[in-house]
């Protein structure tokens, strides 16, 4: 696959089958997409990846404490709110998907149940998580912000679908203990991934894009 082929053609996928991924392929996804550029090379991120029982604890604990309303904790906060155009973009984003696959506005009850489906990494075996040392700063998320942008595109190149989750690292002391880690390891995002559902309505869905004249100005 191109380069620019896998750029417009990538969406993360929501919905996977339960068919665990070969290590021997994680290996390649993540072994390319360490070539990532940092701040002069500094490489500040670690990666934890779970499989199996490790999958099972995490999912199962993290759907637990959604399922019953447990105030999250995220080791880098969540945004309490947006600009406008943002905020307008979530907007349009949401109803966009929620419509696509059918769930109407008044259903709480099926909007919830496709929430909790993210701590349960939309059904798929595995997850890689992307961590800090706490005492890394904003340039270091930046630079892990390029390498998850590696992730996504290497397991799309792979055949594979991904979902970059915030919700995943929601509760990140389960994490901790999942993986044998100290507090002062600190987590970003979590990535499901996986052989995705090729006929599941939610795994058609593409967002939309802000117009490139109202983004790109050029100056002379």
């Amino acid at each position: 696959m191109e380069l620019l082929d896998a750029m417009l053609s990538r969406t993360s996928k929501r919905d996977f089958e339960d068919k665990p991924v070969p290590k021997e392929t994680i290996e390649k996804i993540l072994s390319a997409s360490l070539r990532a550029p940092s701040w002069a090379n500094s490489q500040p991120w670690e990666i934890a990846v779970s499989t199996g029982k490790t999958s099972e604890f995490i999912k199962s604990n993290l759907y637990e404490l959604a399922k019953n309303c447990a105030p999250i904790n995220p080791d880098y906060p969540f945004p309490d709110a947006w600009p406008e155009k943002q905020n307008n973009n979530i907007f349009e984003t949401g109803k966009h998907r929620f419509e696509y696959i059918g769930i109407g506005r008044e259903d709480a009850e099926k909007r919830r149940e496709f929430t909790l489906s993210n701590y349960n990494f939309f059904n798929s075996r595995t997850a890689i998580f992307i961590y800090l040392e706490e005492s890394l700063g904003a340039w270091s998320i930046l630079d892990s912000g390029m390498l998850i942008q590696n992730i996504l595109l290497s397991a799309h190149d792979s055949g594979l679908g991904a979902c970059p989750q915030a919700y995943l690292v929601a509760y990140p002391d389960i994490l901790r203990k999942a993986f044998d880690l100290p507090r002062n390891k600190r987590f970003i995002l979590g990535i499901s991934i996986g052989y995705y559902k090729t006929d599941s309505i939610i795994n058609g869905v593409k967002t939309l894009r802000n117009d490139f004249d109202d983004i790109v100005k050029f100056y002379e």
